[in-house]
């Protein structure tokens, strides 16, 4: 990032319009779920940052291999999560979720 530049700028959540001549600029933050916030400064740190240059878990899930476990119905082997059923691949996102939660001490 350009030193001066606002995190904005690459952040997933934002939206920034731009006319004519550098002051004008609507940036529109969409990070929290059920409201939105007009950022009049620019951003040098935020807690909601995702950098949209970055892909998400999601877009990574999509382009990777899995590995299914054999059953009696089909053998072993690697398939794209892209072709997995609807189903299949809601449950493969909630065992991921799973296992990202934290264990109590």
């Amino acid at each position: 990032m350009n030193e001066g530049e606002s995190l904005c700028y690459t952040c997933r959540f934002s939206r920034v319009t731009r006319g004519r001549t550098l002051d004008e600029e609507i940036v529109i933050c969409d990070a929290a779920p059920t409201s939105q916030t007009r950022v009049t400064f620019k951003v040098t740190s935020c807690t909601d940052y995702c950098d949209r240059r970055v892909p998400s878990y999601g877009e990574l899930l999509q382009k990777a291999w899995i590995l299914r476990p054999g059953s009696r119905h089909r053998p072993a082997g690697f398939i794209r999560a892209s072709d997995l059923s609807e189903d299949d691949f809601m449950r493969l996102m909630s065992d991921s979720h799973e296992r990202e939660k934290p264990i109590d001490s």
